[in-house]
């Protein structure tokens, strides 16, 4: 592996791609607008596509009010904006904005429903720089729901992200498995927090694996310069998925060249 942790592997589109959440948050310093108004021309800029509203507070409502107060940054306000399927949600602080979704098809589309929200971050509270600027993909790979029902993980992901599951006899009677490891990530001055390990979808009984790739970068960037880190980070993290899975499992995923997906070609284009 280079200086960048990760070897460079060609761009692909899974037509099986286990995603199950994909998240950009983006920090800055404090612009007390947010705190004090409710941010209705924000909220203008986005309707469109984001047309539900919830305020949500950052502490679990059944804290005792004087434990909450004595909290830092208890009454700093959550103004989320949801798409009507509430699969996809901007969320607004004083100190930050963010994007999350639960379907995504592939960063173009992503970033077009980013940028409506940066954009008027931008132009209405005109934060003076980013402080943090994270991306995190977090992955769950159900073998039944790929054709690969009872091949063993140690057919479908590294050795080294295996570890003692890599030994048939452990794999086949371990009943939990949870790792975190918190790197540096040379190419952006930030760090990579990888979690992976046994996990399961709600409502569903089959035990899966979760990668968890959470990409950072926490040097100052300036506004100009937020899409170029955003695509930087992007193509770090598809690196490092690629690095995780084998060959069978990759294929298992259903990969295509991402330039030949016929709905991607045409939003380039157009």
């Amino acid at each position: 592996m280079t200086g960048d942790l990760f070897p460079p592997t060609p761009r692909v589109y899974y037509h099986k791609a286990p995603l199950v959440q994909v998240t950009c948050q983006l920090l800055f310093p404090a612009v007390l607008r947010i705190e004090r108004d409710v941010p209705a021309e924000f909220q203008e800029r986005i309707r469109h596509a984001f047309p539900l509203f919830e305020r949500a507070n950052p502490f679990m409502p059944q804290l005792p009010p004087e434990i909450i107060r004595a909290l830092p940054n208890a009454n700093l306000p959550i103004y989320r904006f949801l798409t009507e399927d509430r699969k996809s949600t901007v969320e607004l602080t004083p100190q930050s904005v963010a994007l999350t979704t639960m379907s995504y098809r592939y960063w173009e589309k992503f970033v077009q429903q980013l940028t409506p929200a940066l954009d008027a971050l931008e132009e209405i509270y005109e934060p003076s720089f980013f402080t943090r600027i994270g991306l995190r993909y977090q992955d769950l790979i159900e073998r039944s729901r790929i054709d690969l029902e009872g091949v063993p993980w140690s057919r479908l992901l590294r050795t080294e992200i295996l570890g003692e599951l890599a030994i048939k006899e452990i794999e086949e009677n371990a009943l939990a498995v949870s790792r975190a490891l918190h790197f540096k990530l040379p190419s952006v001055g930030g760090g990579v927090l990888l979690r992976h390990g046994f996990g399961s979808a709600q409502g569903r009984s089959e035990v899966g694996y979760v990668i968890d790739l959470d990409f950072a970068t926490e040097q100052k960037t300036e506004v100009a310069n937020v899409q170029s880190v955003l695509s930087h980070l992007h193509e770090r993290v598809g690196r490092a998925f690629r690095w995780c899975v084998t060959d069978e499992l990759h294929t298992a995923l259903d990969p295509i060249p991402i330039g030949e997906l016929p709905e991607f070609s045409s939003d380039r284009s157009g």
